[in-house]
């Protein structure tokens, strides 16, 4: 019997498992993860307040040592055409990074490792035999949470595939689509960079592997209408030289779950709820509530208190409506293009863009896929 199963071996599973591990040493616990770390993931930049967080998992010197690419601020065209500096020297803490995401990930899945909790990877046993010589069940039909394990952790990012079946269904606030591509970089501005448009906004970031991506981000339905890549504007423009590989397509919704937590399962990361890209607070925001998963999980199994749950279905019902507030207010700020379908949604009050995104609006899959 396992007594806590974690499946998504990203930073929101990673960091479950290691706070269970420094929370709860007596526990066993399970992380599942489908890929090998091998595979290029679109790179992230990490703020420089998440200092605290990898420290407190007790995994800063490591990603140190990985020499992540430095972020030493933002620049930001927004609400006006003259851009605006945010530089990070001025923060007590110091720059943020620009991530090698599959090299993150695969250092927090070390760690775990280090530390007791067994990795599997499913997919590795697909041409062995099962027990007595069965044929090996396909890791996709795999019942990650029921007899042998006591508690399981939905860490499978935007899928929410463990939530969803066990009844969870996503509420989405909008239908932002992310088309984003790889380009070469060689001494490009190493700073974020996001830019408004007409039907949307921009973004780019100079990653540690000497490549740069950027994104358009739109709505489905304006992107099947205007096309999946607008023209470039002119602060992004001259950054995007030398396209490495398709244009690709992702969900990246603002939505929460109508519910984070149930008998013997919650989720974590984006799984439980999912921030808009504009935030940059996708990874933070992972570690933060795998760590106070952690918290509860290891109360209800060592302790029998259910209390933390409680706590835990708070805590992120809070953290979504304070994002939203920040959310309106910074799209609001936008007012260039009044007429435009994409920034009059983003005008709208919170309750009304929920009933909009609730409604029959074109969707896109949440896997990513070549356009």
């Amino acid at each position: 019997m396992i007594d806590v199963r974690i499946v998504g071996g990203g930073p929101a599973g990673c960091a479950c498992a290691l706070a269970l591990r420094k929370h709860a040493p007596s526990l066993s616990i399970e992380l599942v993860e489908v890929s090998d770390y091998t595979a290029p993931r679109v790179g992230e930049t990490l703020p420089p307040h998440a200092r605290g967080a990898l420290k407190h998992l007790g995994v800063w010197d490591a990603f140190v040592a990985q020499c992540h690419r430095p972020s030493y601020g933002t620049l930001s065209a927004w609400g006006s055409s003259a851009p605006h500096a945010n530089d990070f020297v001025f923060s007590t803490s110091g720059y943020g990074w620009h991530l090698d995401r599959a090299a993150f990930d695969r250092m927090l899945a070390d760690a775990c490792v280090s530390r007791g909790v067994h990795l599997r990877h499913p997919e590795r046993s697909r041409g062995t035999r099962g027990a007595g010589g069965a044929p090996p069940v396909p890791p996709r039909s795999l019942d990650y949470a029921r007899d042998d394990v006591r508690f399981t952790v939905d860490a499978t990012g935007a899928s929410a595939s463990i939530a969803r079946a066990r009844g969870a269904q996503p509420q989405p606030l909008d239908h932002l689509v992310c088309f984003g591509r790889f380009f070469d970089d060689s001494g490009g501005d190493p700073r974020t960079i996001v830019e408004a448009c007409e039907d949307g906004w921009w973004y780019t970031a100079g990653l540690p592997d000497g490549r740069r991506f950027a994104a358009f981000m739109t709505d489905a339905d304006i992107a099947r209408e205007r096309g999946v890549w607008s023209s470039i504007p002119p602060l992004i423009a001259p950054l995007l030289k030398n396209a490495d590989g398709p244009i690709t397509a992702r969900s990246a919704e603002s939505r929460l779950l109508d519910t984070v937590a149930g008998d013997g399962w919650l989720a974590v990361g984006d799984a439980a709820s999912r921030f808009d890209p504009l935030s940059s607070q996708g990874i933070l925001k992972a570690l933060r509530s795998g760590t106070f998963a952690a918290y509860a999980i290891a109360d209800l199994l060592t302790n029998g208190d259910d209390r933390g749950l409680r706590r835990y279905r708070a805590f992120i019902a809070d953290e979504f409506a304070a994002y939203t507030q920040m959310r309106t207010k910074f799209y609001r700020e936008e007012r260039r293009w009044p007429e435009s379908e994409f920034w009059r949604r983003r005008q709208l009050s919170d309750v009304a863009m929920a009933v909009s995104a609730a409604g029959d609006s074109p969707r896109t899959s949440l896997r990513e896929t070549p356009v």
